[in-house]
This record gives structure tokens, sequence and C-alpha cells, in this order.
């Protein structure tokens, strides 16, 4: 009698024990998903970060340069500028990678890669190869020499 109980009470240990082993993976699977949140929002921290400091930098020199020429200003100051594409969706590769490039003047392939993935977090370095390749098919980028890229220059500067 008494191996029959022990028996019975064995195997709902064994249950519990599987029910436990089953909720320990699941725990893990969740720890692991938050760790990769947590990554991903330190990234665009970081990201959003250093495009205010660009931006705050840009502002500062501005204001420096149009400060004697315009006087004080009347109006209000415009409103900020979105950082999201047309009709509030996110900004594309393409966009990244452009406005990159229009700020520095010209960037190597890895620059413009470390750029994308630093404002877009877990974009695959293949698919921004891919769109560079595509922008210089479309004149939008010029290759300069093997993996720097720049803007084309405009009608305006060839005429001049």
């Amino acid at each position: 009698m008494q191996s029959h109980r022990a028996l019975a009470v064995l195997s709902e240990l064994r249950a519990l024990a599987a029910q436990d082993g089953t909720r320990l993976a699941a725990a893990q699977s969740r720890l692991v998903l938050a760790e990769a949140e947590v990554a991903a929002a330190r990234s665009a921290c970081a990201s959003a970060s250093m495009r205010a400091e660009v931006s705050q930098r840009v502002t500062l020199r501005a204001e420096e340069l149009l400060a004697p020429a315009a006087g004080p200003c009347t109006g209000p100051p415009p409103p900020p500028r979105d950082q999201s594409g047309p009709h509030g969706k996110p900004r594309t590769i393409a966009q990244e990678v452009l406005d990159f490039v229009r700020l520095r003047g010209s960037a190597t392939r890895a620059e413009i890669i470390q750029q994308v993935r630093r404002t877009r977090p877990g974009t695959n370095p293949t698919s921004v190869e891919r769109r560079l390749g595509r922008l210089v098919n479309a004149g939008e980028l010029v290759r300069v020499e093997r993996g720097l890229y720049a803007l084309p220059p405009t009608a305006a500067e060839g005429d001049a």
C-alpha cells in the first residue's frame, strides 16, 4: 500500500517538476525578449541623443551666423521639424542615408551603415548596401570612389 502511495507522490512530483521546467523556459524566453527590447531602447536613446546634440550645434551655429544680419527676431519661432516622414510614417532607409550624407558632405559605406543601424536598430547591413546601390542608380547619390558616397552636384553648381 505504501509503495502505491509513494509512486503516486513521485508521479505528482514529476508533473510539478515538468510544469516548473516549462515555466522556467517561458520566463527565460521572456527575459531574452525583454533584454533585446532594452538594448533597442538604449540604441534609440543614443541615436536620439546624438541627433539632439547635432541639431543643437547646428541651431547655435545658424543663430550665430544669422544674428548679425537679421537683427532681432519679431515673429514666433517656427514649429519643430517632425522626425517622421510624410504622413507621420517612419523615415525610410533612403531618407536616413540622404540626410546623413547631406550633413557630412560625403560618407563611407561603413559610416552610412553604422548611422542607419543607430537610427533604425536591427536594420540588416545588406539592406543598406542595396539601398545605396539604388540611390546611386537613381542619381540621388554618387559613388565618389569605392565605398565613398556623396550627393550629386546640383545644376546650379554645374553652371557656376
